[in-house]
C-alpha cells in the first residue's frame, strides 16, 4: 500500500554514489595487496640468491676422511640439494612473473580508485573489468607455471614414499588452484555486477 505524495529518497534506477566509493575503497585495498605482491616477487629472488648456496659443499663439506656410508650419504644429500636448487630457481622465475602481473594490476588499480571515487561509473566499471581480466589471466599463468614446475621438488624418496601418495597431493593442489582462480574471479565479477 503506497502512500500518496511520498517520495523515494533516491531514484532506484541509479545505484547509491556510495556503491562506487565502496568499490573504490575495495580496489584501493586490493591495490595495496598487489603492491605487496610486487615487493614479494622482486625481493624473493634477490633474497634466495643471497642466502641459499648453489653448492651443497658450502653447507656441508665432503667427508674425504669419512666412511663409505658417510660419503654415500653426502652424495645422496648433494643430489637432493641440486634438485632443490633447480626447483627453487624455477619457482623464482614464477615469482618474477607474479611480480610483473601484480605490477600491472597495481597500475590498473591506481587508475580505478580515483575514477570510482569521483563517481564515473562507466569508466570505473570498465577499469575494474580490465583489472578482473588481468587478474584471471595472471592467475591462469601462475597455475600453469606451477603445474609445469610441480608443487614440490622431485626427490627420490625410495620406499618411504610408498606409504604416501604424492601424486594425489599434486592433483589436489592443481584442482584447488584452478578452483581458487575461478571462484575468486567469479566473486569479483559478482561484486562488479552489484
Amino acid at each position: 500500500m503506497a502512500m500518496a505524495g511520498a517520495e523515494a529518497p533516491y531514484d532506484p534506477s541509479e545505484p547509491s554514489p556510495w556503491w562506487l566509493k565502496g568499490l573504490a575503497i575495495f580496489m584501493a585495498l586490493l591495490t595495496v595487496y598487489m603492491l605487496l605482491g610486487v615487493a614479494s616477487g622482486i625481493l624473493s629472488p634477490v633474497l634466495v640468491d643471497r642466502f641459499v648456496p648453489d653448492d651443497y659443499a658450502d653447507i656441508e663439506p665432503y667427508p674425504e676422511d669419512g666412511t663409505e656410508e658417510e660419503k654415500a650419504e653426502w652424495d645422496r644429500s648433494n643430489g637432493e640439494w641440486d634438485a632443490l636448487v633447480e626447483y627453487i630457481d624455477e619457482m623464482m622465475g614464477m615469482m618474477e612473473f607474479s611480480a610483473s602481473y601484480s605490477g600491472l594490476l597495481v597500475i590498473i588499480g591506481l587508475f580505478c580508485v580515483p575514477v570510482l571515487w569521483r563517481g564515473d561509473r562507466e569508466l570505473g566499471i570498465k577499469l575494474v573489468g580490465a583489472w578482473i581480466g588481468v587478474n584471471f589471466l595472471g592467475g591462469i599463468g601462475l597455475i600453469w607455471m606451477v603445474s609445469r614446475i610441480g608443487f614440490m621438488p622431485e626427490f627420490n624418496y625410495g620406499s618411504e614414499a610408498e606409504a604416501v601418495d604424492l601424486e594425489f597431493f599434486e592433483t589436489f593442489s592443481l584442482i584447488a588452484g584452478w578452483g581458487q582462480i575461478i571462484i575468486c574471479n567469479i566473486c569479483f565479477l559478482g561484486i562488479l555486477g552489484l
